[in-house]
């Protein structure tokens, strides 16, 4: 792994000992944007303020805990086939990203239920968007943010 890449994944608040010792890390630490930015994705594909509004208050899961719903999914349907181990837990900044998913989604419903599609798309939009950018560069804005904060010295927890 690159250590460009380590720092990126550090810097979103796994700890040092799962980057260098999970040689899962990678796409374990993708799958959580990967997978907000689909399921979002559905709600604005299917334009429900129902699914959206849902998702969003499942989403806030990710704020309050060490592990996402999108981690609890992998862990209790997919694990047992897609064997990559168990997912590490994230820190600070990831839960801050769950926290802000969580409000663009249900935002967005609300959008929807309103029938304002400045309101319905532009928050899942967004979220979509970096979600995408975190899952596939493993860069997260939130995290870049945190760490601008914080300071240099960031959260890790093992």
């Amino acid at each position: 792994m690159k250590d460009s890449t380590k720092k990126l994944l550090v810097t979103q608040g796994y700890s040092e000992t799962d980057v260098a010792c999970n040689k899962s890390i990678v796409p374990l630490a993708k799958w959580t944007p990967l997978a907000c930015a689909f399921f979002g994705a559905i709600g604005v594909a299917t334009q429900s303020a129902g699914y959206l509004i849902i998702l969003g208050l499942l989403t806030f899961v990710g704020a309050f805990s060490s592990c996402s719903l999108y981690d609890y999914l992998y862990k209790y349907l997919l694990s047992s086939f897609i064997k990559l181990g168990e997912m590490p837990k994230h820190g600070t900044p990831r839960r801050i990203g769950c926290g802000i998913g969580a409000c663009m989604f249900a935002i967005s419903g609300i959008g929807f239920y309103w029938g304002n599609d400045l309101l319905a798309y532009i928050p899942s939009l967004f979220m979509i968007t970096f979600a995408l950018i975190a899952g596939i560069f493993n860069w997260c804005f939130v995290s870049t943010f945190y760490g601008l904060i914080v300071g240099k010295k960031q959260e890790c927890c093992g």
